[in-house]
């Protein structure tokens, strides 16, 4: 490969990483709804990109659970689905879990301390019910951890489930949750990978039953919100 095919692939990249983010974007803001058909030919003009670019961010959404193929129709944004939201804490425990475990012998002193501050950022602005900042904060603290484990694969698999806890999850006490993250900075902190991957998967798992008992009680509705 040339010095300007390299170019070329590098800026078609990150044409479509920005197209990507910017289609996603839009429909967590909610100015594209739910059902909204979405057309190649009218994203290219608004972004100004090649048709191809946005039909390969387009897959990259859809594997992410934010847009939907329908056969001889075209692509249309996602409703948001329960089940598809369950199974994907069902994924996101084993994989955090395995985060966890592999942090555990990768983690720094500063990743530590960055971790615990987060922690407590995460407890602060829920006590403050300053919602958005504790699910933006939230979200960094477990994608940090994914991070540390320095495990691309993992890194990729969370593209998925990432999207899909950008939801308004259910209510669980501000204590339990500190304590929870908290037990899981602990263990990497102290190298013990059992230890690390129990406690994550046990924070994982502890929400999806929340979700799963307002579920069952008819009081759960999940919508998209700005992350």
């Amino acid at each position: 490969m040339t010095l300007d095919d390299k170019n070329v692939a590098v800026a078609s990249q990150t044409a479509r990483h920005r197209v990507r983010e910017d289609v996603r974007r839009l429909i967590l803001t909610g100015e594209l709804r739910p059902g909204t058909r979405l057309t190649q030919q009218q994203l290219a003009k608004r972004f100004g990109v090649a048709q191809s670019v946005v039909r390969e961010s387009l897959l990259e959404l859809q594997f992410s659970g934010l847009v939907r193929s329908v056969d001889n129709l075209g692509i249309f944004v996602s409703d948001l689905d329960t089940n598809l939201l369950l199974q994907a804490y069902q994924v996101r425990e084993m994989i955090e879990g395995l985060a966890a475990r592999l942090a555990c012998e990768r983690a720094s002193r500063v990743d530590i301390r960055e971790l615990y501050e987060m922690a407590d950022a995460i407890y602060r602005n829920a006590v403050e019910h300053n919602d958005p900042d504790r699910g933006h904060i939230d979200r960094d603290f477990h994608h940090r951890i994914i991070l540390i484990s320095q495990n691309l694969v993992l890194a990729r698999l969370t593209e998925a489930y990432h999207v899909l806890g950008t939801v308004l999850t259910a209510k669980r006490n501000h204590d339990t949750i500190r304590e929870e993250h908290k037990n899981i900075v602990k263990a990497i902190e102290e190298n013990k990978p059992d230890e690390a991957e129990r406690t994550a998967r046990h924070h994982v798992a502890g929400v999806r039953a929340a979700i799963e008992q307002q579920v069952a009680e008819g009081v759960f509705t999940p919508k998209w919100v700005v992350d």
